[in-house]
Parts: structure tokens; sequence; C-alpha cells
């Protein structure tokens, strides 16, 4: 029973990964719609899925959906709190709604663990 939760949850990851790859190249054309389509089905599919969570921030963040970007951040950071890039995009998304400090906080976080500190 063990080896089928194990087989589901690979499958889950890879589903979820290549979900993530759509949405990559909707969100490099410029279709942010369609790239947040493709993040939510892979979160669905896999909701651990750190990177997914992240990525829809930055979409929601393109479409000024401020306050949903920073909690997209929130979780892809709440599952992978070393995510130096998270912590970037968070902190230039807190810079635009006003939040210096915060924002000032995230990013020298994020060049913390680009230094390994």
């Amino acid at each position: 029973m063990e080896v089928v939760g194990v087989q589901w949850i690979q499958t889950a990851q890879k589903e979820s990964d290549y979900l993530v790859r759509q949405a990559q190249e909707k969100a490099m054309a410029g279709d942010h719609f369609a790239a947040v389509k493709y993040l939510k089905e892979a979160i669905e599919k896999y909701p651990r899925n750190a990177n997914a969570h992240m990525l829809l921030g930055n979409c929601q963040d393109c479409m000024d959906k401020i306050d949903d970007a920073i909690a997209s951040y929130d979780k892809a950071l709440q599952m992978d709190p070393d995510n130096a890039e998270a912590w970037f995009n968070k902190g230039m998304t807190l810079k635009k709604k006003g939040q210096i400090t915060e924002s000032t906080q995230c990013i020298e976080k994020c060049i913390n663990l680009y230094c390994g500190r």
C-alpha cells in the first residue's frame, strides 16, 4: 500500500511540474491569465509545489493583484523558506505596495540566502 501512495505522489508531482512549465511558457508570452489557469491546476494536483505558488505570485503581481501575489509568495515560502527568488519577488511586490521596511527585509533575506548566510 505504501508503494502505491509514493507512486501517486510522484505522478502528481510530475503532472504539476508539467503544468508549471506550460504556465511559464504562457507567462513568457505575456498571457498571465492562461498562466494562472495552469498554475492553479498545478497546485490543485500537487499543493506542495512551492515553485507553482511562487510563479502564481509572479503572474498575480503582473496582473496588479498585489495582495494575492504576496499571499502566494507566503505559501511558497512556508514550503521552501530558503527560496531566495521568492524572497526577492515578495520584497519587490511589497515595495510596490509601499511597504518599504518589509520589502527591504525580504530582499536582505534573499541576499543572505544567495551568499550562504
